[in-house]
């Protein structure tokens, strides 16, 4: 027989409270989401590098990847109401 789960195995990590637990993970996100904005000047510097124009490509390739793979994980820890609070900002 199945023991019931205890309500107190909901609260977040080392007995802090749901809520607090969210807030971190929302604000964590949001910091995410806006890093990743951050790598877009790195493609205005990638022609100027001494890179042959295959390593240039992946250069590119790469931050562009990093960028929007940060940009996933903000949404994720964040959710729908992160990614919602961003794009209102955004608007702005």
């Amino acid at each position: 027989m199945r023991k019931p789960i205890r309500p107190e195995v909901f609260r977040g990590h080392e007995g802090r409270p749901k809520g607090a637990l969210h807030r971190a993970r929302f604000i964590a996100g949001i910091t995410l989401m806006s890093a990743s904005f951050l790598v877009y000047p790195a493609y205005s510097v990638v022609p100027f590098l001494p890179l042959s124009h295959r390593m240039k490509i992946g250069v590119t390739l790469f931050t562009s990847l990093l960028s929007w793979g940060i940009f996933y994980a903000g949404i994720y820890l964040s959710g729908r109401e992160g990614y919602e609070w961003l794009k209102g900002r955004w608007k702005r």
